[in-house]
């Protein structure tokens, strides 16, 4: 996936969580979308979606329980950072 602009990556990102694959992100070592799916989850879904698009807030507030759910809670951006920097 090309990454190259912020809106992009948080299309990407949101995306790949929507769609619970975080695994495949990582695997393919795209530590900077992981790093925005991460941010994505820890920040949690607007509440504003709640009235103005309710079923994308369902469904990421789904995506991020289940992001808790298989483990991903450590999983964090400064986390992340850290594991880029001593790359």
């Amino acid at each position: 996936m090309n990454n190259s602009d912020p809106r992009t990556l948080y299309v990407n990102a949101l995306d790949a969580l929507l769609k619970d694959e975080i695994a495949k992100v990582v695997q393919k070592k795209d530590f900077v979308l992981l790093k925005e799916i991460a941010r994505l989850a820890q920040q949690d879904a607007p509440t504003h979606l709640a009235a103005t698009d309710p079923s994308l807030y369902t469904s990421w507030r789904n995506a991020v329980t289940r992001f808790h759910i298989a483990g991903w809670t450590e999983v964090t951006p400064e986390k992340i950072s850290k594991v880029i920097e001593n790359k």
